[in-house]
């Protein structure tokens, strides 16, 4: 586990969601919907600790990029370190910003839209209008035949993701403190 996230959690628990941070099980779940090739751009929203980041990165052929926000400057600078392999090869970009921000990184980067974006974001804590800028930055910054993938404790997130995407759950992690629903959406 890590102390890092643990003590970022403990003084931000709203925008961290959890003090445990997820478990590799959870990021493998979380990618069964992708299919990732050489041309894929993957946007992953809250990296945290790198979890799902070392899980997409593993499967990331040459040519193909993750980006991977995170605003807590702590793990930003955890991420720096784990990755720093990763991010002086290109295939990792790492932007320390909110993901509300989506857009405009993707169009700093020349980057029209991605294949996939991966959440970790713990959604349900934010308020209604916080969710709605993250859903309306994702649905702008998807391709139409994109997926946006998110886990979530509880279903309540979901219900207003329906309002905005295709969204169907498609797993439950029991290997995960606490366990967690994965959805993966669409756009309508």
């Amino acid at each position: 586990m890590s102390l890092v996230f643990t003590k970022e959690a403990l003084k931000k628990i709203r925008t961290q969601g959890s003090i445990i941070p997820s478990s590799s099980a959870l990021g493998r779940r979380m990618l069964r919907p992708l299919i990732i090739r050489p041309d894929t751009v993957i946007v992953e929203l809250g990296a945290g600790t790198g979890i799902f980041t070392k899980e997409i990165m593993g499967r990331l052929p040459a040519g193909a990029k993750l980006i991977a926000f995170e605003n807590n400057r702590a793990l930003a600078e955890k991420l720096r370190v784990d990755f720093h392999d990763d991010l002086a090869s290109g295939g990792l970009i790492l932007v320390e910003d909110d993901a509300a921000a989506l857009g405009d990184h993707l169009r700093r980067l020349n980057i029209p839209q991605a294949h996939y974006i991966v959440s970790g974001l713990p959604i349900g804590n934010f308020s209604r209008t916080a969710r709605q800028k993250i859903f309306d930055a994702i649905y702008a910054g998807m391709r139409d035949d994109g997926i946006y993938v998110q886990f979530q404790y509880l279903l309540a997130s979901w219900l207003h993701a329906r309002k905005v995407f295709r969204a169907k759950i498609i797993g439950f992690e029991l290997r995960n403190i606490p366990p967690a629903f994965v959805y993966s959406c669409r756009k309508k």
